[in-house]
């Protein structure tokens, strides 16, 4: 019994699809795995493939290290297929990613057709950046596209405006110029909305305010006017007026006027009338 069983550890190191001379090289001390997700099988193995090589190239690691180091950076399913593959038929790095390609060729979403950016445009009320974000999504789903043709596509999925007009009057040199000139136009463009809106805001936050002030004033209970002393209409008594004696009345009241001379007056009318 004891002859027959083997320990797990023996039976995954004697299963490496690995060559002898892969296996027999001696790791540095110092070596450290790249920081990288692990790849499951599932997603763009492509762009795993690529983040795995350029980091190790950058860490100038030999041949035998990049194959052995593969292993730890697959999980699930894909790490059962490396584990897999026949003993010993790795003999390097280049033939463990050509299985590894071909393996996962079903995994690469098919490229659109040129076509397709004819279909893209502009929508009524979509703000330039807003756009420029879904048009660069768009435009990379496409493998191949020359540089001239990509601009005019661009170009003509603008809607009628100020940017589309400087782009047809004064055409960029390259698709990479008008691309930056559109993110300067939809930055501008996004600022001037928050500014708008900050403008909108304060003064509507200013009435508000004035309006909110009005609605949080206490309510006061009219009470019943009450008047104070000193505004009350003075009313006096009625006092009838005291009956002086008759006597007492002929010495207060002033005495009477000297009687007219009439000769006199006849005197004075007569001289009057002379002189005239």
């Amino acid at each position: 019994m004891e002859g027959k069983a083997k320990s797990p550890g023996r039976t995954l190191l004697t299963a490496l699809p690995f060559s002898d001379e892969v296996m027999a090289f001696k790791i540095p001390g110092d070596f450290k795995f790249p920081e990288q997700a692990t790849f499951d099988g599932t997603g763009d193995h492509r762009e795993h493939l690529l983040s795995y090589q350029a980091k190790m190239q950058v860490l100038g690691v030999r041949d035998p290290v990049m194959c052995r180091a593969f292993l730890p950076m697959l999980k699930g399913p894909a790490q059962r297929w490396l584990v897999a593959q026949p003993p010993g038929s790795i003999r390097s790095f280049e033939e463990l990613a050509d299985r590894f390609m071909s393996h996962y060729a079903a995994n690469i979403k098919p490229q659109k057709d040129l076509t397709h950016l004819g279909d893209i445009h502009q929508d009524e009320g979509e703000s330039l950046k807003t756009y420029l974000a879904r048009w660069q999504k768009e435009i990379q789903s496409i493998e191949e596209v020359e540089d001239q043709t990509a601009l005019t596509f661009f170009i003509e999925s603008l809607r009628s405006g100020q940017l589309y007009r400087d782009l047809r009057d004064n055409r960029s040199a390259t698709y990479a110029e008008a691309i930056h000139m559109a993110n300067k136009r939809a930055n501008t463009e996004q600022a001037m909305k928050h500014k708008r809106q900050r403008e909108v805001g304060g003064s509507a936050g200013g009435k508000r305010t004035r309006a909110e002030t009005k609605e949080r004033r206490p309510d006061v209970t009219r009470r019943p006017e009450v008047r104070r002393p000193y505004d009350r209409p003075a009313v006096h008594p009625y006092r009838p007026a005291p009956e002086w004696p008759m006597h007492e009345i002929q010495a207060v009241a002033p005495p009477p006027p000297p009687p007219i001379d009439d000769r006199a007056t006849s005197e004075e009318t007569a001289q009057k009338n002379a002189f005239t």
